[in-house]
């Protein structure tokens, strides 16, 4: 499904150059929002039993040291050809859910997509955007790509807050 005319941004540590998932968030026309997460489809590169594959499954995942990491898969394929880096298409597998204001799930869905995200942010860079304060919902289709960043970011935490406070 080709998604890369919807504003996806991935929030990472500084520096990071495997970013394996990205998000998006809008509010729909009947108040509900949509919320996406976007995983690098490595499935693409890897194939079942490949040689490759078993590697993989061997190692299990990436292991971090002080120092130095372990990778589950070669670096060019985790940096390079599946790292959702931004201004750049790129093959993911996506979860879209609706949910209304309550966070509670209306819908949702799982598919293949090509998606293009806008911006690599850093945890840092996030903050900043809440910090600002939520720009003002327009409802116009023609609104900048920085402030449906920003809408994105300000209605994910909102989100967030909802889910976590309904753990608690």
């Amino acid at each position: 499904t080709d998604l890369r005319h919807i504003p996806v941004v991935s929030i990472d540590p500084p520096g990071c150059k495997d970013i394996d998932d990205a998000l998006h968030c809008v509010r729909l026309p009947n108040g509900n929002y949509e919320v996406g997460v976007h995983i690098a489809d490595v499935s693409h590169f890897v194939h079942p039993e490949s040689p490759l594959d078993k590697e993989a499954a061997h190692r299990s995942t990436s292991t971090y040291l002080v120092q130095r990491r372990l990778d589950m898969l070669p670096g060019y394929l985790t940096t390079e050809l599946c790292s959702l880096r931004s201004k750049e298409d790129h093959l993911a597998f996506s979860v879209i859910w609706e949910v209304d204001e309550d966070a509670n799930i209306i819908d949702a869905k799982f598919f293949k997509s090509c998606i293009h995200s806008v911006a690599s942010m850093t945890y840092d860079e996030a903050q900043a955007i809440l910090d600002a304060g939520c720009p003002v919902e327009t409802g116009e289709e023609n609104i900048s790509t920085t402030t449906k960043v920003e809408l994105s970011v300000h209605f994910l935490n909102k989100i967030a807050k909802i889910l976590r406070q309904k753990r608690i």
